[in-house]
């Protein structure tokens, strides 16, 4: 008894850690996003107005591979390879620093037994609002790099065997919000004045190994964190301002 006592112990502290280290990670880049609005518009208070990138507006859209944990979630339903698509709104802090709140959904198959095919014909969902920081390494270039990192929430829809009064069945179920954040990078291509085109691709990792669902009385647990990498090609359209 002791023995489990200790191991639930550990096992609540280290869930407890994971917890305080995912809200911080949030809560540090609201308050990196906030201060850098604060100082770009205090500095700019004492400049002459001039024409300038304002907000940048991207839609996207591309293809997700899982990868780790959600190849084999449950055991008998990882995740195939899926698509993904959303949008980005942000604001330009200074020439190559953009802040912002962006959206991202992403659809993966079911890698099934050929027997199971009323899992097959389902789906795994994910919807991820995020806040994100963006850096253009060259920003006066017509072709500039940039380097990409968010914090956010993403809301799982899983397919799940459940039990319930009608008979034991598939369902896609919406778990509680996990806590999740990604990183990665892309080119921007000028093809007009304001906007063009950009390729992107990024590592998104989701905290969803305590996260549950409730079910006709019954309590689902997701039970193992994931992750996947996204590739997409985007339309980047630039808002200026100025005299």
């Amino acid at each position: 008894m002791w023995v489990e006592a200790a191991n639930f112990h550990v096992g609540v502290n280290v869930k407890a850690f994971e917890d305080i280290i995912m809200k911080n990670s949030l809560i540090l880049l609201s308050v990196l996003i906030l201060l850098t609005l604060n100082v770009s518009a205090l500095a700019q208070d004492d400049e002459e107005d001039y024409e300038r990138d304002v907000l940048e507006i991207n839609f996207f859209g591309g293809l997700d591979a899982p990868t780790g944990e959600m190849l084999d979630w449950k055991d008998t339903l990882g995740a195939k390879a899926g698509f993904n698509f959303g949008l980005d709104l942000g604001y330009f802090v200074k020439e190559q620093l953009v802040a912002g709140f962006g959206f991202r959904f992403g659809q993966y198959s079911i890698d099934a037994a050929d027997a199971d095919l009323a899992a097959a014909e389902l789906k795994h969902r994910l919807y991820n609002p995020h806040l994100y920081v963006k850096y253009y390494l060259m920003p006066y270039s017509d072709i500039s790099p940039y380097l990409k990192a968010n914090a956010g929430l993403t809301f799982l829809k899983f397919t799940t065997w459940v039990s319930n009064e009608n008979g034991d069945r598939y369902r896609q179920l919406s778990y509680d919000p996990a806590y999740s954040f990604g990183i990665g990078g892309g080119i921007f291509l000028f093809t007009a004045d304001y906007g063009g085109l950009f390729v992107e691709g990024n590592y998104h990792h989701v905290s969803g190994s305590s996260v549950e669902a409730e079910y006709e009385g019954g309590t689902y647990s997701f039970d193992e964190d994931i992750s996947a990498w996204d590739f997409h090609l985007g339309l980047r359209i630039l808002v200026s301002s100025g005299g």
